[in-house]
């Protein structure tokens, strides 16, 4: 009955650390890699603000090394942070927050 409460104490002690080791090796995408990942990048085209848009969208997109900002039609922005270890990607947000990307 005490081994329940004593697993589930320790997993959440040990999977903290384990996310970390996965993703210490990760490093900033490169602007080529995050293209060839994200779907759709080809399509887009640049305008004059430095964004790329795609035909009909009113998002703009900016992709750089270890980074994707999209403008909004009412002109705030959102960036996220792209890292890999080269096979997996993660999006990490101005909050620390992380996804696969």
């Amino acid at each position: 009955m005490r081994t329940l409460p004593a697993l589930a104490g320790s997993l959440s002690i040990l999977l903290p650390a384990i996310a970390f080791a996965q993703t210490a090796n990760m490093r900033a995408a490169s602007e080529a890699e995050i293209r060839q990942h994200l779907p759709g990048t080809s399509e887009l085209k640049e305008s004059s603000n430095g964004y790329e848009y795609r035909e009909g969208s009113k998002n703009g997109y900016k992709i750089n090394n270890g980074e994707v900002c999209v403008r909004f039609p009412d002109k705030s922005t959102d960036c996220v942070n792209v890292k890999t270890d080269g096979k997996n990607f993660q999006m990490i947000d101005r909050k620390g927050g992380r996804t696969r990307f």
